[in-house]
């Protein structure tokens, strides 16, 4: 890469995921998609409660300054889609810290560090369980910082993929997931 800096990114999606900015018109098309198959499920009980969950959502990810999430659509066989999202966020260190020290002091886990053909890519994995009626869901989090070449010292680019399973999935499948995320995120490039 140059010393110019980037004027922007892009990440590949295998077919079948859909992108929804972190904005107004972002959540009106995941609340409609939601809805429709929410509808077609014939349980319209749960389409105020669904609305409702991703109004809470959509704040959340807005008090993270994230940017846009990827999500899988359902397949064309009808299965479910993959339990996993990805979001991105644009970071900035606070004045003084640089991207890596940054990265490192938010993310959960042990953190490790590869040499890619874009550079660095920071990576950090962690899991959670549910509580209570949810013991059963283990929630894993992929953090990946990848910090903006050039000048922007403090800034960079950190991709969260959340995977959510239960005690009773196959592990093959849990780690085959974890694969896709590292594939994808192999596919990330600045632009110039």
């Amino acid at each position: 890469m140059t010393d110019e800096q980037p004027g922007g990114f892009s990440i590949l999606f295998p077919p079948g995921w859909t992108r929804y900015f972190v904005d107004d018109e972002g959540r009106k098309a995941l609340t409609s998609r939601l809805s429709a198959q929410i509808r077609a499920l014939g349980r319209p009980d749960l389409d105020v409660e669904a609305r409702m969950l991703i109004n809470q959502q959509w704040k959340q990810l807005q008090g993270r300054r994230v940017g846009a999430i990827y999500l899988p659509d359902t397949t064309h066989d009808d299965s479910a889609p993959l339990p996993m999202s990805f979001a991105l966020i644009q970071h900035v260190a606070q004045a003084g810290s640089d991207f890596e020290s940054s990265f490192r002091g938010m993310a959960h886990g042990r953190v490790e560090a590869f040499d890619t053909v874009i550079g660095r890519i920071l990576r950090a994995d962690s899991e959670r369980r549910g509580k209570e009626e949810l013991a059963e869901v283990i929630g894993r989090q992929i953090d990946y910082g990848i910090p903006l070449p050039g000048q922007g010292e403090g800034r960079g680019m950190i991709i969260s993929v959340s995977i959510t399973t239960l005690d009773e999935t196959d592990p093959a499948l849990v780690a085959g997931l974890a694969e896709l995320s590292d594939t994808i995120v192999e596919t990330f490039r600045w632009r110039q």
